[in-house]
C-alpha cells in the first residue's frame, strides 16, 4: 500500500485508485448504502467521503487528498490488504486474467445438482453481483412456467446470458475493478474498447482480450492466436455460459473473420 496518494481524487475522478478508495470506504462504519466499486468517483462516493471525514475530524470537502488518504490507510488499509496504487502492468495482468479464468473451468454445470441446486449456481450469482451489480436469487434461475432450472437467469421475463459477465468477473479477480458489465447494452464499460478494422487487426489481438461474435452476442476470453495464419487465425479461448452453463476451454472454435468476430482491448 502506497503511503502517499498519487493524485487528488475528487468528483469525476476515475481509475484503480478510486476503486481502492471505494473498497476502503465500504469497510468503514456508515449510515449510507455501500458503494459500487466501479472506479468512478461520483456523488455517492463523495457523500461517503464526507461522512468518513466527519467521523475522523478531517476537513469535510468530499475530496480525497493526502490527509483523508492517510486516515483511510490508518483505519482500513491494513485490514483490507489492498495492493499499492500503481500503473497497471498490463502484461502481468493479462496472465492473471487467464489464470483466474482457468480456475473456473468445470465449476458450473446445470445438469448436475448438489443438495438440490445446480452445480456452480452460487458462482454464477456471485459473478452477476460482482461484474454487473445485480443480485439474483435461486428463483431467478427457474423457468417461470415449468420451474425447471435454467443456466441463464430470467430478468424482467427474459433470459440473460452471462458469457460477458464471466469475462469481466475474471478481470475483477485479476485486480482490475474499473471495468463493469452493462446489462442494458450487453457490453463492458470502463477503460476498454471495441476495436476497429485496421491492417494490424490480427497482430493487435492480445492475451485476455475479450472476443465477441454476432451469434447470440457471445463473448469469451482469448487465450491464444494461431500463429500459422496471418489473416484469419483460429483462436484458443475460455468461454463461459456454454451448454448447461459450463465454463470451458475451446481450441479453434472461434476464428478471425468468422461470425463477425471482433474484440475488446484495454485502453
Amino acid at each position: 500500500m502506497n503511503e502517499t496518494l498519487a493524485r487528488i481524487v475528487r468528483f469525476g475522478s476515475r481509475g484503480e485508485d478510486v476503486v481502492q478508495i471505494q473498497q476502503m470506504l465500504n469497510q468503514a462504519r456508515s449510515a449510507l448504502p455501500p458503494l459500487v466499486t466501479d472506479g468512478i468517483f461520483g456523488a455517492k462516493s463523495e457523500s461517503r467521503t464526507r461522512e468518513f471525514q466527519g467521523q475522523h475530524h478531517l476537513g469535510i470537502d468530499g475530496i480525497v487528498g493526502p490527509q483523508t488518504w492517510a486516515e483511510l490507510l490508518a483505519q482500513l488499509g491494513n485490514i483490507l490488504g489492498i495492493p499499492p496504487v500503481t500503473t497497471l502492468d498490463k502484461a502481468a495482468f493479462r496472465k492473471r486474467v487467464i489464470e483466474e479464468a482457468g480456475k473456473l473451468v468445470g465449476k458450473v454445470d446445470f445438469l448436475q445438482t448438489i443438495d438440490g441446486r445446480p452445480k456452480g449456481l452460487d458462482l454464477v450469482q456471485k459473478m452477476f453481483k460482482d461484474a454487473a451489480d445485480v443480485a439474483l436469487t435461486d428463483d431467478d434461475f427457474k423457468d417461470p412456467i415449468s420451474k425447471a432450472w435454467s443456466p441463464q437467469p430470467y430478468l424482467s421475463g427474459k433470459k440473460k446470458s452471462w458469457c460477458g459477465i464471466f469475462c469481466v468477473y475474471c478481470y475483477h479477480q485479476a485486480g482490475l475493478r474499473s471495468i463493469r458489465w452493462d446489462l442494458g447494452v450487453g457490453a463492458p464499460r470502463g477503460p476498454i474498447a471495441l476495436n476497429s478494422w485496421s491492417p494490424q487487426f490480427v497482430q493487435n489481438i492480445q492475451l485476455a482480450d475479450i472476443g465477441t461474435v454476432a451469434t447470440q452476442q457471445h463473448h469469451f476470453l482469448i487465450e491464444q492466436v494461431d500463429p500459422n495464419s496471418a489473416f484469419t487465425p483460429r483462436l484458443n479461448t475460455i468461454d463461459g455460459n456454454l451448454v448447461a452453463g459450463r465454463i470451458q476451454r475451446r481450441t479453434g472454435y472461434h476464428a478471425v473473420g468468422k461470425d463477425n468476430f471482433n474484440y475488446y482491448s484495454l485502453h
